[in-house]
């Protein structure tokens, strides 16, 4: 088996927790499965250049290394989704072709590997080690130093901070800064620093942080939806993601596993007083100081502390450095400084009690376990998954985080009570091995193996069906449906829905009656409406996945099979559309998805007007919505959300459908390899005042369904952005005279206040 292992730092340049079991873990995975095992990791050395790789080969382990300083960073976004390790990530996975890719960690790498990894039909694992897919911050520890629920409505806006509200200029300036301090001395270094950080804040928009933050929160559980299974050391852990959206079946319980051998070797040493003992980093999370304190308050001479970690600065805050230091002269407390990890049970063997006084909710920290190991009980916070492993009175004691006078009570039974330090250490129990540890990961990654390519053979067996709207046109239909009956990927039912009664269509269609099924419909139900008929009969007809054709799509022969490839490869089922060329000039976009911001309701087709052979364009693009003229949507999605809402009539129905699609936690992308050619507006005019009747109302319309939660000042003002943009849009378009183009757009604006919709009030239906 080929194993891809991702984290964000490796031994010996990291020795966090998680890195450190990542390393215990791939080595096991190598010893124990004789597998191939490729490691990519991130360093950050500054005298190195920027997305540098460089490679070694260590205890039978491939690694890679990205050098990730984040001195190019021009972008939020850029800070967890970073388009230049995503290429390095493509290369390596291309190379090294895993069977299944275990993740540890993606801070510092990328978000986008997931993307690699999912386009190439790769099975993922995903080890819960903290909340930063959840949490910026990781730690679930607002600014304040309270533990959070998880993210706020605003998208953890005050969390985010400068850095989400910041622009794409703030990002250059900090660059430009970090390349100045190279280069001039200290102070004027300073100096820079201030003014650069005041320039900053002045020109950060607290509406674009609040945009950003909730782009992150979407993008992570987005990236959740990727991801095939989930490996969670502590019940904590397990359902915080899962409120967080992932669904309980993809998440295994699976404690962390320890390599023993080299608590074997260690020996007790005895002491006249109680040695109390804290490993770890010295920062304001860990919360050393609670201990400190409480220590303090304890008899004189009845205790010792042993701090073995280093000053580790809090998301760039190191004053939690000068409280700690002021703690650290009592003639009692002896700092050690940080610890080579094969020190630990030398370490451990020293005291009598290790103290984890952690304020954040802890997953399951290692040091726990190694202590159990070393035959040392754990007093610990109650917080967190620390209560699944630490059992009140069993093998440790536990105290209210953050509470040194709880804690100070918990370490004077310590003290007080004869015998209770050697119950504490008959209790406790035997600590997981690495070597099962990963033997059920083994078995974990079998399974996601095995389901990949049940997926693959459904795949094969799916049965496909394609509906193609007529309504005036025919020739154009006639052209669409030949199209898809000379696909390579056969369809097994073509369905043509004939908007009225157009016996012009029938006719046209008489020659290949019997390779499709034809539905005339008897009057004109408007677009959602029509393919609605056809939709319905697809699925009656058992039909696993659905394309919709507009019957001026011309769709090549090889376009539906790289559409179906995206389906499977891709984790949850979905919608996938090809990219659109224009039938007038094929060699430039008509659109490539949409974007949609839901703040303002502004919508844009993506990469209108550019030439295709200037972009790099992906296996899957993750988008907003995709044009409803070209789209292949898994039968689940509309088993989740229903068909395609009939209020719209015309124009602004697609988009709706894929946003209501991602909120039941589908994704939509648009497939690099697939094209279609689009004539467009054929049945109704690109300006014609009809058109923009449509188009103005069913824009309020959809931001108002999409976006409920709004305030009334924000959908007013959302409302007034969207009429002024179909006003402007009513000024230049070419059909029509000026006053009709305006009182269309005037007339959709009265409808959507009156609630009107689908083909909308007679008087005025007859009119237009």
């Amino acid at each position: 088996m080929r194993v891809l292992v991702v984290v964000h730092g490796f031994p010996p340049s990291a020795q966090g927790g998680s890195e450190i079991y990542a390393y215990e873990h791939a080595r096991a995975l190598k010893r124990e499965h004789a597998a191939d095992v490729v490691v990519l990791t991130r360093e950050a050395d500054s005298s190195r250049a920027e997305y540098a790789v460089r490679r070694e080969t260590r205890d039978g382990l491939s690694i890679v290394w990205v050098n990730n300083t984040f001195r190019n960073v021009r972008s939020f976004e850029e800070t967890y989704r970073n388009a230049a390790i995503d290429a390095i990530a493509a290369r390596v996975v291309d190379e090294c072709r895993p069977d299944v890719a275990h993740l540890h960690h993606l801070t510092c790498l990328s978000t986008g590997i997931v993307d690699v990894l999912s386009e190439r039909n790769i099975p993922s694992v995903f080890t819960l080690h903290d909340y930063w897919l959840i949490c910026h911050r990781g730690q679930l520890l607002d600014l304040e130093y309270r533990v959070c629920d998880g993210p706020e409505r605003s998208g953890c806006r005050s969390c985010v901070g400068d850095a989400g509200a910041a622009s794409s200029t703030a990002f250059m300036t900090a660059r430009a800064v970090r390349a100045m301090n190279r280069i001039v001395p200290e102070r004027a270094g300073r100096i820079v620093r201030r003014t650069a950080g005041g320039l900053a804040r002045a020109v950060a928009s607290a509406d674009r942080g609040d945009r950003r933050a909730a782009a992150r929160v979407s993008h992570m559980q987005e990236v959740c939806g990727r991801i095939d299974r989930f490996l969670a050391p502590s019940k904590c852990m397990r359902d915080r993601f899962v409120k967080f959206g992932v669904a309980p079946e993809r998440i295994v319980l699976s404690p962390y596993g320890f390599d023993h051998r080299p608590f074997d070797r260690t020996s007790r040493r005895s002491s006249p007083r109680l040695r109390l003992g804290f490993l770890g980093s010295l920062m304001i999370s860990k919360a050393p100081h609670v201990l400190l304190e409480a220590a303090s308050r304890l008899p004189a001479g009845s205790v010792s502390v042993d701090l073995f970690g280093a000053h580790v600065a809090y998301h760039g805050d190191d004053s939690y450095r000068s409280k700690l230091d002021r703690l650290l002269t009592a003639e009692c407390v002896s700092a050690h400084g940080p610890l080579p990890h094969e020190k630990i049970p030398d370490a451990l063997a020293s005291i009598d009690v290790l103290v984890v006084p952690s304020i954040w909710p802890e997953n399951s920290p290692l040091v726990i376990q190694e202590a159990f190991l070393a035959g040392v009980p754990v007093v610990a916070s109650r917080i967190g998954g620390i209560p699944e492993v630490v059992r009140d009175g069993v093998n440790g004691l536990l105290f209210e985080p953050g509470d040194w006078n709880s804690l100070r009570d918990a370490l004077a039974r310590l003290v007080q009570e004869p015998g209770l330090l050697d119950r504490l250490r008959g209790g406790i129990s035997a600590v997981r091995t690495i070597e099962d540890d990963v033997r059920n990961a083994g078995v974990v990654y079998e399974e996601t193996i095995a389901a990949r390519r049940r997926q693959r053979r459904a795949a094969r067996d799916r049965r496909l069906a394609a509906v193609v709207l007529n309504y005036r046109t025919a020739d154009e239909t006639l052209l669409a449906v030949k199209a898809l009956l000379a696909s390579r990927r056969r369809f097994d039912d073509v369905i043509v829905v004939d908007n009225g009664c157009d016996e012009d269509c029938k006719h046209a269609l008489t020659p290949i009656a019997r390779q499709l099924e034809y539905i005339a419909t008897g009057r004109n139900l408007g677009f959602s409406g029509g393919v609605n008929v056809g939709i319905r009969a697809a699925l009656d007809r058992g039909a696993d996945a659905v394309m919709l054709v507009n019957s001026d799509v011309i769709v090549p022969p090889d376009c539906v099979g790289h559409l179906e490839a995206s389906l499977e490869r891709m984790v949850r089922p979905a919608i996938v559309s090809p990219v659109v060329l224009a039938r007038t000039d094929p060699s430039h976009i008509a659109s490539l998805g949409m974007s949609y911001d839901a703040r303002t309701g502004r919508m844009k087709h993506k990469s209108v007007g550019s030439e295709i052979d200037s972009l790099e364009l992906t296996r899957e693009q993750k988008v907003d919505g995709v044009s409803g003229c070209a789209m292949l949507i898994d039968r689940a999605v509309f088993d989740a959300i229903g068909l395609l809402d009939e209020d719209y009539f015309f124009t602004f129905e697609d988009l709706d459908f894929c946003l209501r699609a991602r909120r039941a936690g589908f994704e939509t992308a648009v497939v690099g390899a697939a094209r279609v050619h689009h004539e467009g507006s054929r049945s109704m005019g690109a300006g014609s005042p009809r058109r923009l009747y449509f188009a103005t109302r069913n824009h309020l319309l959809m931001a108002a369904k999409n976006s409920p939660g709004a305030s009334r000042v924000g959908k007013f003002c959302r409302a007034a952005f969207i009429v002024m943009l179909n006003v402007a849009h009513a000024a230049i378009s070419p059909s029509g005279t000026v006053p009709a183009r305006t009182r269309a757009v005037a007339e959709g604006l009265r409808d959507y206040v009156a609630g009107a919709v689908g083909d909308g009030p007679p008087a005025r239906r007859a009119a237009r």
